[in-house]
């Protein structure tokens, strides 16, 4: 495990970060269809197009029913593994009985036709996880919170404070299915994705600070609450990583694009710590821990690499936590210094 410190990294030439997007009210994630059109959700309950020419349409693609108190509301956004057959879309909402994720079929540039595939998933005004990727596996991944009630992580009863899975035929059935348990012990995961060769990493919210980063192993119980950060303790698996000063890391990608100096690298989106983590894993821990944009641009909710290499990141300052600024919130667009 590597305690996290930042080091120094020589670039040939930094990065070239621009503004595509604003006025957007709590964007939460973007996700890529194969046409290279972007969707983006909104915490408040909008699902929004960008065009492939990164135009962002007016016109919602749904207005999706939630309940946004707190960190609740619209979350994440996955295209299915076959969207260019069946036109799937999925996203993971909060509602007034639980999170849930709902399957839509998108029809030019609108959302129909509404299908409940995962439900009973525990809600609350906090650590409600959220995000939902597809795996190489072609499983659905689900991150889930701990409701601020950590006893649920622990408990195999309760799908909170867990990663979840949905087999193709559960999320491709017309009613709803309980996910599997992939791991648990989470407080409030809100970022993953697959190191290529070596699985799951995700990111991982501390309580005062130990935020984390986890290779996560199927049946892997990760402690919380009874364990976090350095406490390590049989039985728990521990982090790869810990921030001993507060990052709340949210989504995460690494970069699998080649040519770049951040090829390989795993990213992550810092709320309060107001950056880009750069973190570099090899043999299970981190060789490289650097902040990038560290203040520039304010609370970042996700970073995900596009179909044309550049890495596109959400801001999150109108969110109730931030200090807005003119324009905000926004999506950027990244291109990785150059190898």
């Amino acid at each position: 495990m590597a305690q996290a410190q930042p080091g120094p990294v020589r670039a040939r030439s930094g990065p070239r970060v621009g503004t595509i997007a604003t006025g957007l009210q709590i964007p939460w994630e973007i996700a890529f269809l194969p046409d290279r059109r972007a969707l983006i959700t909104e915490r408040p309950g909008r699902v929004r197009i960008m065009t492939s020419t990164r135009h962002l349409l007016a016109a919602p693609a749904a207005r999706v029913p939630v309940s946004a108190r707190g960190e609740g509301g619209l979350l994440g956004v996955a295209v299915d593994p076959h969207f260019s057959a069946n036109r799937f879309v999925y996203v993971y909402r909060t509602t007034a009985v639980g999170n849930q994720v709902v399957r839509y079929r998108l029809v030019g540039s609108r959302l129909v036709g509404p299908v409940i595939v995962a439900r009973g998933v525990p809600a609350g005004e906090n650590h409600d996880g959220g995000r939902i990727h597809f795996g190489p596996d072609r499983w659905l991944y689900i991150s889930t919170g701990d409701t601020q009630s950590g006893g649920l992580a622990q408990s195999r009863a309760s799908l909170a404070g867990k990663i979840l899975r949905l087999s193709p035929a559960a999320y491709h059935a017309r009613s709803a299915r309980r996910p599997q348990i992939f791991s648990l012990g989470h407080r409030n995961p809100q970022g993953f994705d697959w190191q290529p060769g070596n699985g799951l990493v995700a990111t991982e919210h501390g309580q005062e600070a130990n935020d984390e980063i986890n290779l996560v192993r199927f049946g892997g119980n990760y402690g919380w609450p009874i364990v976090q950060g350095t406490g390590n303790r049989s039985g728990f698996v521990g982090p790869a990583v810990v921030y001993t000063q507060t990052l709340a890391p949210s989504g995460a990608t690494f970069v699998h694009r080649p040519g770049s100096l951040w090829t390989g690298d795993f990213l992550v989106a810092g709320l309060r710590g107001e950056q880009i983590r750069r973190v570099r894993l090899r043999g299970g821990r981190a060789v490289i821990n650097q902040p990038l944009f560290a203040g520039r641009y304010g609370r970042l909710r996700t970073v995900v690499e596009g179909p044309d290499g550049a890495l596109y990141a959400l801001t999150n300052n109108r969110d109730g936590r931030g200090s807005p600024r003119a324009g905000d919130d926004r999506v950027l667009r990244i291109f990785p210094p150059a190898g």
